[in-house]
């Protein structure tokens, strides 16, 4: 028999006789997350691969002999229809980033994602992704990776240990898509749980560096763009790319917004989910007619402009193009990440601000392409408030080290102002826009942030059905409680109260059966349960004592108003 168990704090678990420690099982548990989201990320390659094969090859030529130049219109309108159909039919939560449905299922379900999650949103983005459509692989592989780790961490799993799967998934996906395994860690711990807490971070670098092997084998061990040597030409250079990450910010202020704007639109519209999707990717395609590079992920322009400089007018129109692109085709219900397109979008956009400050300052400053690096983790900086994971990742991307002081500078400053800009990240206002406050279940209040565990204690006095009411009496008194739990052996059965052995044994006589008196108690508590639901249970004035059980019903500690108060007392006091 398989349970988990809790001891000071810390889960752990007992296979029969066999006790497995919290520190061994997790980064066990990682391991098998790591292998999980590593090969569903090299699968989820090859998805994408067979959807290009299929539009690009068979559907794309049968649609160029049938509608010449607009084939490609064609072949995206049907790419959408089939990729929003898929998400709608299927699994709601496969539409659109995947990031904020991670986010939510931590914040608000302990982790907890469908299973189906992970073949719907991998077919769906496929379909999207191969197609044409204008979107990235980071949200998707971190959807499917997330529905992996709360897959295997479901099973009868407190919350926090499935909370830490889940961003381990996340951080296996990108590690393997991606090869940048520091950057998996920094994305899991900044964006998906919101902070780097010792226990879970060495969960999550373990399932990061299992899965970066694995892509490693299977898609090679390269950077995803081979960047030139950038240098920082003169100090002075350092205030241009302080303005560079100014101009990053506004750009991803006004990418975010359009985004949510057309996504408005389309909700308002009184089409079938896959005709939004056609109607969507058709607009992409109309786009892709002059400017093929909106299409896809779009890593073969960025490398394009990081190897050589393009024509000012040339890079303007794309960066103005690809966030119009990517609202259409996640606006309209296909399935990709915004990761890529920001990357795409502060390519072009760097590459033309830096064509504009060299053409100016030749002597102080470094080629356009350095300014389009540094631009690429600004902008996702300033749309993800996540500064740490855009210079790590950019920088693994790239595997370029001598930028990292401009990208530093420009990063920081994104960020911050991003943040006065937008309000909430690109994630968070997709979770805003549902009711949910992102911000309250990131920080939340004293009794959100502890589990049960972590205030559970051992009863000092256990009752069976069949002791005596005076043998009872005697031991309440002796341990000052109010309320003692009343055990079958080792299954919990209910509580009896003081004032209940007091009534009882002025009615019934003191060597009457506590049984006989004892009172069910139908909610009862986990080890892995927030102390928020304990409070809440607390508020009915009937309720005087709540179990802990473990998987089996078998009575692991007690939690009293004492406890609760005694607990927020010594977090006040530190």
């Amino acid at each position: 028999m398989v349970s988990y168990v809790m001891r000071d704090g810390r889960y752990g678990l007992r296979v029969g006789r066999l006790s497995i420690s919290q520190s061994t099982f997790m980064i066990g548990v990682a391991v098998v997350v790591g292998l999980g989201g590593g090969f569903g990320a090299v699968v989820f390659r090859q998805m994408i691969e067979l959807a290009q094969t299929f539009a690009y090859g068979v559907a794309g030529a049968a649609f160029a002999r049938v509608a010449g130049a607009l084939g490609i219109v064609v072949q995206l309108a049907l790419g959408g229809a089939l990729a929003a159909f898929v998400a709608a039919r299927f699994a709601p939560e496969a539409k659109g980033h995947g990031v904020p449905e991670v986010m939510e299922a931590v914040a608000l379900r302990g982790g907890k994602m469908r299973p189906r999650v992970i073949a719907v949103k991998s077919l769906a983005s496929a379909l999207s992704i191969g197609f044409g459509g204008s979107c990235g692989r980071e949200g998707p592989i971190v959807q499917i990776g997330s529905a992996i780790g709360s897959a295997i961490g479901s099973a009868r799993a407190p919350v926090p240990i499935v909370r830490t799967l889940v961003a381990c998934g996340a951080a296996a996906g990108i590690s393997a898509t991606f090869n940048v395994p520091i950057g998996g860690v920094f994305f899991a711990a900044e964006v998906i749980l919101g902070e780097f807490a010792p226990r879970s971070f060495a969960a999550i670098v373990v399932a990061s560096v299992v899965a970066a092997v694995i892509g490693r084998a299977f898609l090679g061990n390269h950077p995803s763009f081979n960047a030139s040597a950038f240098i920082l030409v003169s100090p002075w250079e350092l205030a241009l790319y302080a303005l560079l990450g100014v101009v990053a910010a506004v750009w991803a202020t006004g990418f975010v917004k359009l985004l949510y704007f057309v996504e408005d639109g389309f909700e308002r519209l009184r089409f079938p989910q896959w005709g939004k999707g056609a109607l969507g990717f058709a607009g992409v395609g109309a786009i892709g007619i002059w400017f093929p590079q909106v299409l896809g992920v779009g890593y073969g322009p960025i490398q394009q402009v990081l190897y050589e400089h393009v024509p000012a007018r040339h890079g303007l129109a794309l960066a103005l193009l690809k966030p119009l692109a990517t609202a259409l085709t996640l606006g309209s219900g296909g399935s990709g990440g915004v990761f890529a397109p920001s990357l795409f979008t502060g390519a072009f956009l760097g590459d033309w601000y830096g064509a504009l400050v060299h053409a100016a300052l030749p002597l102080w400053t470094a080629p356009a392409a350095a300014y389009g690096l540094v631009a690429m983790a600004a902008l996702f900086a300033a749309a993800a408030e996540a500064p740490i994971t855009a210079i790590v990742i950019v920088f693994e991307m790239s595997d370029d080290y001598t930028i990292i002081l401009p990208l530093m500078v420009a990063v920081v400053i994104a960020t911050l102002l991003g943040r006065s800009l937008l309000g909430a990240t690109v994630y968070e206002r997709k979770l805003i826009r549902r009711g949910i406050d992102w911000q309250q279940a990131r920080h939340p209040r004293f009794f959100s942030k502890l589990a049960v565990s972590s205030v559970a204690r051992t009863p000092p006095a256990i009752a069976q059905p069949g002791d005596t009411i005076a043998s009872v009496l005697a031991r309440e008194s002796e341990s000052g409680e109010l309320a003692i739990p009343v055990c079958d052996g080792e299954r919990f059965v209910g509580v009896v109260t003081s004032l209940d052995l007091a009534r009882a044994a002025v009615s019934e006589g003191r060597e009457g059966s506590v049984g006989a008196i004892v009172r069910a108690t139908p909610e009862r508590l986990r080890p892995g349960d927030m102390l928020e639901r304990a409070a809440t249970l607390m508020a009915d004035s009937q309720t005087p004592l709540l179990p802990v059980l473990d998987a089996d019903d078998k009575l692991v500690g007690i939690v009293t108003r004492r406890d609760l108060l005694e607990a927020y007392r010594s977090s006040a006091g530190t």
